[in-house]
């Protein structure tokens, strides 16, 4: 047995409950991405058709490299690289770890200058600020973004709360706030389903998004079904990598998995419960695009009634989901730097923070003073989404992918997974996948992000 190696500064955190475990996870799951991406392809996708296509990727390809990852973590006991190098430390696969860390750097980057306009937004709904009958929502929505100081003060202010949670350690920090905010969470999405749901016309929404046509199907809906299934469970950055690696050796990793995709697709469904019928009412283009949030929602509130009440429900909502998904983004290199560098956990956050904060304020400026800098025709935002979402991620994933299934192997994953009476019951079913077919199409999945295909 490969034995940690390594002097950590501080004892091992790990989670005080399993539940705990799986609502951290499920928060950095759970991200703006269930919230307007989601509902956007999905839109584009000709609804429940791709619904049902992305709920077969989520279960034929999340779900096993969830496991791989979390196995990867408990077995090494260690941050994000370092769990590779104890596994196999005569090879070069911590690499892959690395590239993780580096994932995680460069989408908080970008990550937190929209959390900070959910922020702003919900500053907005809460002080009756967002719903006005003369005004104009794109344009309001443009000024702000591109503003030289605003965006980056709530952006600031937004990962200030996200460093002084993970400060706060495993158990009373990244746990304690989620077992908050996560049910937080899900009683808003109730009280906005409902409200959705009694619209007039909410029929006609929930028929696109809930009875398939077929007949719309086509090889770009597969692959952006596919692309939806990898990239909104957060796969492949380390994540769950450094999130296993607090689990206790007698948790069970299939459970544990099963549960985080459970709560991230059902978050995904009911935002959708939430949007479809509310657009649908208002006879808005589902396949509209990511602004959805910030300038499709304000216009929706502003003609219903106590829509301004709502409009807090939503943009709380869409805050907290932001919130999770950056706590969770920060860990990961947080427990890189503290344990690469032997310093405390009270030193490495705030240090990891202000280096990813001042990154994203680079980023916030793409959209206003500094929007004339541009690499190959992009932004300086466009440029860190495109390098680390559709590049650096599956390039991850098909190495994450090997690395389970030709390196580690796949009876020394089991071994792992069924320690202290465990049980992996569909032990055949994940080897075959995460060996044969996984790999082959994360390498579509990059090729399609690439432009190849």
């Amino acid at each position: 047995m490969v034995k940690n190696t390594m002097t950590p500064t501080e004892p091992r955190e790990q989670w005080g409950t399993k539940l705990g475990f799986m609502l951290a996870a499920a928060g950095s799951a759970v991200g703006l991405g269930n919230i307007w991406r989601f509902p956007f392809v999905v839109g584009e996708g000709g609804g429940a058709a791709f619904v049902l296509l992305y709920l077969l990727f989520v279960l034929g390809i999340g779900l096993p490299l969830m496991i791989g990852e979390i196995s990867i973590g408990r077995k090494g006991r260690a941050n994000a690289m370092d769990s590779y190098k104890i596994i196999s430390p005569k090879s070069k696969w911590y690499v892959n770890g690395l590239l993780g860390v580096i994932i995680n750097f460069m989408i908080l980057a970008f990550y937190s200058v929209i959390a900070g306009w959910a922020f702003y937004y919900f500053l907005l709904a809460l002080t009756g600020q967002i719903i006005s009958y003369n005004k104009d929502y794109e344009a309001a929505f443009s000024q702000f973004i591109s503003h030289p100081v605003y965006p980056i003060i709530t952006q600031i202010l937004l990962m200030t709360v996200v460093a002084l949670i993970v400060v706060g350690g495993v158990k009373r920090g990244i746990e304690k706030w989620n077992n908050i905010l996560m049910p937080t969470l899900f009683f808003l999405l109730i009280v906005l389903v409902f409200r959705s749901l009694t619209l007039e016309g909410a029929q006609e929404g929930l028929q696109f998004f809930l009875y398939p046509d077929f007949s719309v199907i086509n090889s770009t809906i597969v692959l952006a079904a596919l692309g939806q299934a990898f990239f909104s469970l957060s796969l492949a950055t380390g994540l769950y990598v450094t999130y296993g690696s607090y689990n206790h050796s007698q948790s069970s990793i299939p459970k544990n998995a099963a549960g985080v995709v459970f709560l991230d697709v059902f978050v995904a469904i009911m935002a959708g419960l939430i949007i479809f019928p509310a657009v649908f009412h208002y006879g808005i283009d589902p396949g509209r695009g990511p602004d959805l949030a910030f300038i499709t929602f304000p216009i929706i509130f502003t003609d219903m009634p106590f829509g301004s009440i709502f409009a807090v429900f939503f943009f709380f909502f869409v805050f907290v989901a932001a919130l999770t998904s950056a706590i969770s983004l920060l860990e990961v290199p947080v427990a890189f730097v503290k344990e690469k560098f032997g310093i405390s956990r009270k030193i490495a956050t705030p240090i990891t923070a202000m280096i990813i904060t001042v990154l994203g304020i680079f980023c916030s400026l793409s959209f206003g003073p500094l929007s004339h800098i541009q690499i190959f025709d992009r932004t300086i935002f466009v440029i860190f989404d495109y390098v680390a979402a559709q590049v650096l991620l599956p390039i991850s994933g098909l190495l994450l992918s090997i690395f389970l299934g030709w390196i580690w192997k796949p009876l020394e994953v089991k071994k792992e997974i069924e320690r202290e009476n465990n049980s992996f019951p569909f032990f055949k079913i994940w080897s075959f996948l995460i060996k044969y077919v996984i790999p082959i199409f994360i390498f579509i999945i990059f090729l399609d992000k690439i432009g190849v295909i």
